[in-house]
């Protein structure tokens, strides 16, 4: 059942209060969905009593039997509340901590209003603290505290909360439950102030040329091996790292793109001789490197020809390259002891 009580005309209500017309004002009339305190709500929720049909004035002391309804006018005790959500099925009072208004399993009580037959709006919600059952508004009447009062909306039989209508901040007393509440109060933007400016850049930008694709290898570059070990076959294993080189390509207008090859020349002492094929090759591209686009094969056996190290696709690779290796040598079953050398030619060609 809607609880009916007598409308009161604005201007009525303005000296009841004790404020001139204007205290209500255009802002108040024309304030948008959403611009009202506390923190943004949807609508405003005034509190208007039972008793006199008037507005309660902001820092007024109700009771907890204190007769009260909630509408969203200052003015108009009679003006139903927005439309709730199309998918809403029922409304609520509740009453939550603050912050856990559309959290249905933090509300600390709550009573089914239900809306008005054939719509989806509430009229005129009753706002009394005994409104709430003993059961579950015993717990906010004895700690007291300060909380949310207002209208939600829900589906699935006030499982599924799909939002929020009005609400207001109360202040409860412990153990006797006389409160107050937030006379809403509408939300005015201050026009931020004017903190950015435009200021016109021009600089002069020099066409790009083409220098050259070059290749740059250390003097005296030397992989020297070592850490000999005999694997499980009996071989001997012996590891290193190949010298860092460079491929500097300043060919920033046509871009094509380079290819690093390496052979490796027979290992020898004296008359011995190990196969190329003995040396493992792991190419590292060094993180110095500032070229872009660069890719480098998994691994490699050596070989006296050429063969693939890293490339640049066409479009890749200007700028410098750092590159270098892991290199491990196995020598086949029965080579003779000694130290072996041989020869890694790196030769980088365009695209």
């Amino acid at each position: 059942m809607k609880i009916s009580i007598r409308k009161v005309a604005a201007a009525g209500l303005a000296v009841s209060l004790g404020l001139g017309l204007a205290g209500f004002g255009a802002t108040a009339a024309s304030a948008a969905v959403g611009d009202w305190t506390p923190n943004g709500t949807p609508e405003p929720y005034y509190l208007y009593s039972l008793d006199t049909g008037v507005v309660v004035p902001s820092g007024t002391t109700l009771h907890y039997t204190t007769g009260l309804v909630g509408a969203p006018s200052p003015t108009d005790p009679d003006q139903r509340f927005a439309d709730a959500p199309s998918d809403a099925t029922t409304a609520y009072i509740f009453i939550a901590p603050k912050g856990k208004e559309s959290s249905i399993a933090d509300w600390a009580s709550r009573v089914d209003v239900g809306f008005e037959p054939g719509t989806q709006r509430v009229f005129q919600t009753p706002a009394a603290l005994n409104q709430f059952p003993s059961a579950s508004f015993g717990a906010v009447k004895a700690a007291g505290g300060d909380y949310s009062l207002g209208v939600a909306y829900t589906k699935n039989n006030g499982v599924t909360f799909v939002g929020l209508g009005a609400y207001t901040y109360v202040h409860i007393t412990a153990g006797t439950a006389d409160w107050t509440y937030d006379y809403p109060t509408p939300i005015t933007a201050t026009p931020p102030a004017n903190t950015t400016g435009q200021i016109g850049l021009a600089a002069p930008v020099a066409a790009p040329v083409n220098g050259a694709l070059s290749l740059s290898v250390p003097a005296g570059a030397t992989a020297t091996l070592g850490a000999t070990a005999l694997n499980a076959s009996g071989q001997s294993v012996s590891t290193g790292t190949l010298p860092t080189f460079q491929v500097s390509d300043q060919r920033y207008v046509t871009k094509p793109g380079w290819t690093v090859n390496t052979s490796v020349a027979a290992f020898a002492s004296g008359a011995n001789t190990i196969v190329p094929s003995a040396l493992s090759i792991a190419p590292v591209i060094d993180a110095s490197t500032t070229a872009t686009g660069v890719t480098k094969v998994a691994s490699l056996l050596g070989n006296p020809t050429a063969a693939a190290f890293a490339e640049a696709a066409a479009g890749q690779g200007t700028g410098t390259t750092d590159l270098s290796a892991a290199l491990t040598l196995t020598a086949p079953l029965g080579t003779p002891a000694g130290t072996y050398t041989s020869t890694m030619t790196v030769t980088v060609v365009s695209k």
